[in-house]
């Protein structure tokens, strides 16, 4: 495992959950990884991670090891976390985390791996293939079945979505903006579907239809909560008990979105 972070440098403080930009991005760098360096993810993960609780004992799942940086990042962050990350080549364990070896490709190894966690599962961030059919299949599963109602999905380097012909990680892509094979897209349509109470039933097994098709389990999309689209990366929350009944609530203004 790569990176050694300075802890004692980049205090957190007790007294609260936040985790600003700048400790963030502070962080990611010592520990040697690329979230802030080459994406700025340090834009966009505070707006999840200040609805964690650093002093509270919780599992967060990354796919993908790369160096293993990610590793004394998170530890560093959530050191009463469990971590545990998947990845299709390494497989290690240390103190409060384990790497265990699962393709990504194999959804039943994915589930698998999962059973594991010793915690509930409060954040999970995909950083492994970036093909978007894994993108969306890894999500449909374990965010309907894995995560915690409450918790938080993030997916980054949803950049090949808008691959027109590629290769990554010995698999084809073949995308592009609008395309029904893009997991930018499928979201897009998942930001519709938390919208649902305002669509007809015919617009609204159109948007069930078209998510399955690209991958999306409406099982799962049915739990979102929130989307949030940044630069490279979407986060997403899932539903507390309850949530779905407002989206699931009779439309009040049903005369403007009807067939006439």
């Amino acid at each position: 495992m790569q990176g050694n972070c300075p802890q004692t440098n980049l205090p957190m403080k007790s007294e609260s959950p936040m985790i600003s930009r700048s400790h963030f991005a502070e962080l990611a760098n010592a520990c040697g990884t690329d979230k802030c360096a080459n994406h700025g993810y340090h834009r966009f993960y505070p707006l999840v991670l200040a609805q964690l609780n650093h002093s509270e004992s919780f599992t967060i799942v990354e796919i993908g090891y790369g160096e293993g940086a990610s590793i004394p990042f998170w530890k560093s962050l959530f050191p009463h976390a469990y971590l545990i990350c998947v990845d299709r080549d390494v497989s290690e364990e240390g103190d409060g985390y384990v790497v265990i070896q699962a393709d990504q490709d194999q959804p039943e190894q994915l589930q698998e791996a999962l059973q594991c966690a010793p915690s509930p599962v409060r954040l999970v961030i995909d950083d492994g293939s970036h093909l978007p059919r894994h993108q969306l299949s890894s999500f449909s599963m374990i965010f309907d079945t894995i995560l915690e109602a409450g918790g938080f999905y993030i997916i980054e380097d949803i950049e090949t979505s808008y691959w027109l012909a590629g290769d990554l990680y010995g698999y084809p892509i073949r995308a592009g903006i609008f395309s029904r094979w893009s997991a930018i897209e499928a979201l897009k349509l998942a930001a519709d579907y938390i919208n649902r109470f305002c669509l007809d039933q015919e617009d609204r097994n159109l948007v069930e239809y078209s998510m399955l098709m690209a991958g999306l389990d409406p099982a799962a999309a049915l739990q979102i909560s929130t989307i949030t689209f940044g630069q490279n990366c979407a986060l997403i929350g899932k539903n507390l008990e309850g949530d779905s009944d407002y989206q699931e609530k009779p439309y009040p203004y049903s005369i403007f979105t009807s067939r006439r």
